[in-house]
């Protein structure tokens, strides 16, 4: 292998960016290229990527140069030794063009360039194709979004937009080399800091939070600016946030599983694309759901195998050998969409997302004395309830806890239990009859509530749960909705207290076999936390109370207002 490090190469601004390459061999002879772009600080990535016993890659440097493609590696604007000013999305599209046409007139270059990569890296991979820049042949985002994935429908991503904004912090002080005494006070702040992040998540006001105030960080503190436009959808649009997905016009294969916490985005885009895309992206756009990252137990594996013992780089490895090498390999004969269901392992290829053979089934609410905690009498039936409601109060002083990992602790399991959280009062708890057979579950869930509050603005939210014989519970999927923007960003209005609205509240997707002697549960509540932020029940902008307002919730299960769970249902 031959490398070359440090090029730095010029954009059209005059800013140079940091890049590394990795060539097969000597490096003389020419090769298809894959090209990845940075913002965590490309020695980072590359020090897991050489070293054997590192346990989770997730580029595959070494294999790829190994089995004759040249491996690419750049530093985005103003992170790692690329020169700029770092701030999230900021130039990557324009920055992703330019670098692709640069990786074209290199002499190793033989004309065929793709990309790969998770998260912010498929994030990057989706602003370079949608400026269509003329030499990407193809490319891989995995678990990602084509939008800053840290607010959504007016809610803020708490816990894990604040991870990765401390964690962007420290990228972008290697840049340049800041200086030593204020990296040295950063460092200490960020340290304090994260021996109670607890502390932070509860601070208020929120945008008086320390860890979003540390002064000696060296780039724009654009946290205060999630906070300020999370409901401003105009604000973003200059920096292509979104970028424009139907702009795409090379294959996309995407990748997610079932538990990653941008896996809701991958299926909103693979069905945008597939039903408005250009006609060669609705040809040749994938879907492949599978346990890339690995959550043991549920998946039936704790290696991360696909079916037949495959990895992720054999997924990978037969899509660029297709696309960059012209292998006949049957990548593209087989149907479109490739998955897996969890309970019951089973891999198999499918025509269409969502499935077509899916039929949607709605579980009713339902309770006689109420569904307040796992001891209420909760129950979700197929049969239309005549009357009934449930009642509870949602403290924002008081949040019900988020039990779904990663996005809060990145060492958590990302399948937990949900005991502690189905004690609380504040939490509604509706579950079938024990399953007298399998039932399988593939595709988007959505719960269907109609609710009232006392309060102008509040949150309701709902999560998918899987109850084993034994009484353990573990959670699947969720969702969340905030009240003044239910019908949109683009229709904010405040509500009026006791009147009853409907809520739907969107869950992400699962592939979930329900073993018989199971039961399915639907929990609601107001709050997930830390995972969202909290509403204040005010009506007040994110961030600027110092208290909240405790807010009286109704649920309404009534032959007027029926409240369900609706489930994709397989028949078996």
């Amino acid at each position: 292998m031959k490398i070359i490090k440090d090029i730095m190469v010029p954009m059209e601004d005059g800013v140079r960016l940091a890049t590394d390459v990795f060539l097969p061999d000597d490096g003389t002879g020419k090769y298809p290229v894959i090209h990845v772009r940075c913002p965590y600080v490309k020695e980072n990535i590359e020090k897991g990527e050489l070293d054997d016993d590192f346990p989770d890659r997730q580029f595959f440097l070494k294999r790829f140069v190994e089995d004759g493609y040249a491996f690419t590696i750049q530093d985005c604007r103003g992170t790692g030794k690329s020169e700029g000013m770092y701030k999230p999305w900021i130039g990557d599209a324009e920055d992703g063009y330019q670098f692709v046409e640069w990786i074209y007139q290199q002499d190793w270059c033989d004309g065929k360039i793709g990309s790969l990569g998770p998260s912010n890296f498929g994030s990057v991979q989706l602003l370079t194709a949608s400026m269509r820049p003329p030499h990407l042949t193809c490319i891989v985002p995995m678990g990602t979004d084509c939008a800053m994935p840290f607010f959504k429908n007016g809610i803020l991503q708490l816990g894990g937009s604040s991870i990765w904004y401390m964690q962007q912090a420290y990228n972008s002080a290697v840049r340049g080399g800041m200086d030593p005494e204020r990296f040295k006070r950063m460092d200490e702040k960020f340290k304090k800091i994260r021996e109670n992040m607890d502390e932070q998540y509860n601070w208020l006001p929120l945008r008086e939070v320390p860890f979003a105030n540390v002064e000696e960080v060296d780039m724009e503190l654009f946290f205060h600016e999630f906070m300020e436009h999370l409901d401003d959808p105009a604000h973003w649009t200059g920096i292509h946030n979104p970028c424009d997905i139907l702009n795409i016009n090379v294959p996309v294969l995407f990748i997610t599983n079932w538990y990653d916490h941008l896996a809701p985005n991958v299926f909103d885009m693979y069905r945008t694309m597939k039903n408005h895309g250009t006609p060669l992206v609705q040809k040749n756009l994938r879907l492949y759901i599978g346990p890339w990252r690995k959550y043991a137990g549920i998946e039936g594996t704790c290696d991360g195998l696909w079916d037949n013992g495959r990895t992720l780089y054999d997924v990978v490895i037969d899509w660029f050998d297709y696309w960059l090498k012209g292998i006949e390999n049957g990548m593209m004969e087989r149907p479109p969409v490739f998955l897996h269901t969890m309970g019951k392992v089973e891999w198999g290829y499918r025509s269409s997302w969502p499935l077509k053979e899916a039929v949607p089934v709605r579980y009713f609410l339902s309770s006689v004395c109420g569904a307040n905690s796992v001891k209420g009498d909760g129950s979700l039936a197929t049969e239309l309830p005549e009357c009934g409601k449930d009642e509870f109060d949602y403290d924002p002083m008081n949040p019900v806890q988020s039990r779904t990992g990663l996005v809060i602790h990145p060492g958590d399991s990302l399948r937990q239990s949900q005991a502690v959280v189905e004690e609380r009062e504040d939490v509604l708890v509706y579950s079938t009859p024990v399953l007298e057979k399998d039932m399988t579950v593939i595709g988007r869930i959505r719960a269907h509530i109609w609710a009232s509050t006392s309060a102008v603005d509040t949150d309701f939210t709902a999560k998918l749960v899987d109850v084993l014989p034994d009484g353990e519970t573990y959670s699947l999927c969720e969702g969340i909705v905030r009240g003044h923007v239910k019908n949109g960003l683009d229709k904010p209005e405040l509500l009026i207290p006791g009147a009853i609205y409907e809520y739907d509240i969107e869950m992400s997707a699962t592939g979930m076999v329900f073993g018989a002697g199971h039961r399915i549960r639907l929990e609601i509540a107001s709050s997930n936390f830390p995972k969202h932020d909290r509403n204040m029940n005010t009506g007040h902008p994110c961030g600027v109370d110092k208290e909240g307002i405790v807010a009286h919730q109704v649920v309404y299960h009534d032959a007027a207002h029926p409240s369900f769970l609706e489930l994709p249902v397989i028949d078996n």
